[in-house]
């Protein structure tokens, strides 16, 4: 068909990437955490505790044999993040790590940066940071990013548009693009911060609004967009076809300053 008949030629579509192709980005603080839950406490001869970073490693190889093509690992640098500071309730429930664990965290950083795999730690920052760092300057490189973690404030970075995010969880093998995200948390993406906002995080100690469930925070976020244009139009809530929308209103009311402090907290920070 030629262009005259305004007919298109169809574009066969591409394929989507292969590991070969994508800067994968692990996190091994949750990894590390996992395998010392699952792995036997072992010492080095020194007396040292080393079972979770033995786990680590097999973990680690276990991913590697898929033969990524770029890799870089992510650790946490400590409990104390600028995040702390802004809200000390923030993980503050979390208590301190198991005294044969603590020891672990440095020799983790060690032992990956050793093992050659390019390892990331900032102080002040969570892995989570690190990993919306490296998504926004893969994707500016031109690379499919894949993300190895169970957090869900991830949702906050998957991007279909190419080269696409996605978060596949280390421990069940699921992955999430931006339709996974939806039914995970019931908003797309660039939603999920607001989201967040309104529910709260009960894994960070984050209380987000009192009383605002998943269901009616996610009916809020596809009805206003974000909670700048919600709370500059809060009367308009009560006329949502939402339950108890009465209610609701005057609980985001009284929520509004923990709603944005939850705001804060929950966005990532990739620069």
């Amino acid at each position: 068909m030629t262009e005259a008949t305004g007919s298109r030629r169809h574009e066969p579509e591409a394929s989507p990437p292969t590991a070969a192709d994508e800067l994968w980005v692990i996190d091994a603080t949750a990894l590390l955490f996992r395998a010392y839950y699952g792995m036997p406490a072992r010492q080095s001869p020194g007396g040292v505790p080393v079972g979770a970073v033995l786990g680590l490693g097999h973990l680690l190889r276990g991913l590697l044999r898929r033969r990524p093509g770029r890799v870089a690992i992510v650790h946490d640098a400590g409990k104390t993040t600028f995040r702390t500071r802004l809200d000390p309730r923030y993980k503050a429930d979390r208590g301190e790590p198991p005294p044969d664990l603590a020891p672990q965290f440095d020799l983790a950083r060690a032992f990956t940066a050793v093992a050659g795999l390019l390892t990331f730690s900032v102080p002040d920052y969570e892995a989570d940071d690190l990993m919306a760092t490296l998504a926004r300057r893969g994707r500016a490189e031109g690379l499919a990013v894949r993300l190895f973690s169970g957090d869900k404030d991830l949702c906050q970075l998957v991007r279909d548009d190419p080269p696409a995010v996605v978060i596949e969880d280390p421990r069940s093998g699921d992955v999430s693009d931006e339709a996974g995200v939806v039914r995970r948390i019931g908003v797309a993406p660039a939603r999920a911060v607001d989201f967040f906002a309104l529910t709260g995080d009960s894994t960070d100690n984050i209380p987000g609004v009192f009383g605002v469930g998943p269901k009616a925070a996610a009916s809020l976020v596809q009805a206003f967009g974000d909670l700048d244009a919600m709370y500059a139009d809060l009367g308009r809530v009560e006329a949502l076809p939402i339950r108890g929308a009465r209610s609701l209103a005057a609980r985001l009311a009284v929520g509004r300053g923990e709603a944005f402090l939850a705001r804060t907290l929950v966005r990532l920070h990739d620069d």
